[in-house]
């Protein structure tokens, strides 16, 4: 049993061109039409986006004194993406109406810093922690910009006061709050390595991103594996040195043997080296752990596969991305990537164990803009993102949440806010998938 678990931890599993090279739109994967002018601004004066419940260690959603819990990214609705951001939440008696609660931190950990996604917990403790990333500009060498990236982690205790026939919930000041980790520039690069690298190989391709060489080291998401009482923290990351570096090129990377088999890799393919980074908490408190090599890298392929989720479910762990087609370094000439937004999912037997693609692509949700790439997406009243996979009440179903770039205001207008956007049902057989219902389950408080 030793060796079987020593085996697959060092198991690094591979989303592959050939993978990449079959996604198509269907019925089965395409995001369902939807009525922007049921969606509502969870925050008034707030766009609110990345979203996440508070989930039980076993990965459950919480119930805390008879509330669940919702934590999201917000930034006030006058500053541009890239500014302000904050993490507030948001809690809800019935399941469905969720109040504003406020910011998670009254304090940053750090003055100047930018608050991205993560996930958080009820401990068996009863207290809540959170763990997420902090975010800071930093300029290199040549001018290129990047965003630092690292961990951090808090605790705090709830609160429930009386406020004459409601109940009001807070957290408490963190008892604890500190960094959890950065990148170690071994096994996931920092961003002085990927802006290096960018005056290495300067961004050639014409179509989709005309960014800098994409750094990213975020979103961590607690996990606890039932089955051997490990906990760990899986995140968006790039490859470092000594584990599938970037500007590596193999057959595994690729497909199979028959697939492509003249394939050069361009410059923008050569900087692809996202991954799914992998934390083993080593302490009772959560508040320290180790790096493990990559579970899933996206070489060759693309730089960012975010919003990493992992679940249980009919025996099986299953992994959950989130990525854009135009930072696919396919999407030339081919529309099933151009201005798609996605989400893949994998299949193991164990966490930690060889990954296989759903769908033989990977894809299980997907969504298109028209127009110019990015451009066509902050116009799309349909847009759609960072989907997220949770346990459903219903037995064999998922509930996949997301954040909508349109809703209706308090004036009875759609606006460009964005608010949590409707919440897509999906089944789940073998290493198939397929959307099943659509539903309005997160929205404001009545006014």
């Amino acid at each position: 049993m030793k060796e079987k678990t020593k085996k697959a931890a060092s198991t690094v599993s591979h989303w592959t061109r050939e993978a990449a090279s079959k996604i198509k739109a269907t019925a089965a994967n395409t995001f369902p039409p939807f009525d922007p002018s049921k969606l509502r601004p969870l925050m008034p004066g707030y766009h609110v986006w990345d979203s996440w419940f508070v989930l039980s260690e076993a990965g459950h959603v919480a119930h805390i004194n008879g509330y669940r819990v919702l934590i999201a990214l917000v930034r006030p609705a006058g500053l541009d993406q890239g500014a302000g951001e904050k993490i507030a939440y948001f809690y809800s008696k019935d399941g469905k109406h969720y109040k504003a609660g406020g910011f998670l931190f009254e304090q940053p950990l750090y003055e100047g810093v930018r608050e991205w996604s993560g996930s958080t917990i009820l401990r068996r403790d009863g207290n809540l922690q959170t763990f997420y990333t902090v975010a800071d500009g930093r300029e290199y060498a040549g001018g290129i910009w990047q965003t630092g990236q690292r961990f951090a982690t808090a605790i705090q205790s709830v609160i429930v006061e009386e406020s004459g026939d409601d109940e009001v919930l807070k957290f408490a000041k963190p008892k604890y709050h500190a960094l959890l980790k950065e990148p170690d520039g071994l096994l996931y690069e920092t961003s002085e390595q990927a802006a290096k690298r960018e005056l290495q190989w300067p961004t050639a391709h014409t179509t989709g991103s005309d960014q800098t060489d994409n750094f990213c080291f975020r979103d961590p998401k607690f996990f606890l594996d039932a089955k051997t009482g490990k906990a760990y923290i899986f995140f968006e990351a790039n490859t470092g040195q000594e584990c599938c570096p970037a500007g590596s090129v193999k057959r595994e990377y690729i497909g199979s043997a028959g697939y492509d088999a003249d394939y050069t890799p361009a410059v923008d393919d050569l900087k692809a080296n996202g991954c799914v980074g992998v934390i083993e908490l080593t302490n009772d408190d959560y508040t320290y752990g180790e790096f493990k090599k990559p579970w899933l890298t996206s070489n060759l392929v693309t730089d960012e596969i975010e919003r990493i989720n992992v679940v249980p479910h009919n025996g099986h762990i299953y992994l959950f991305v989130a990525a854009h087609g135009n930072k696919c370094t396919l999407v030339a000439g081919n529309e099933d990537l151009k201005n798609r937004d996605y989400m893949l999912g994998f299949r193991a037997k164990e966490v930690l164990g060889t990954l296989e693609p759903l769908n033989e692509s990977g894809i299980v949700l997907q969504q298109k803009s028209l127009g110019a790439a990015y451009g066509g997406q902050e116009t799309n009243q349909q847009y759609v993102y960072s989907w997220l996979i949770v346990p459903s009440d219903k037995p064999g179903v998922l509930d996949c949440i997301s954040y909508a770039n349109y809703s209706q205001d308090t004036d009875g207008q759609i606006k460009p806010i964005k608010t949590a956007g409707p919440t897509v049902e999906m089944r789940i057989s073998g290493l198939e998938s397929h959307i099943t219902n659509m539903k309005y389950d997160i929205l404001p408080v009545a006014a």
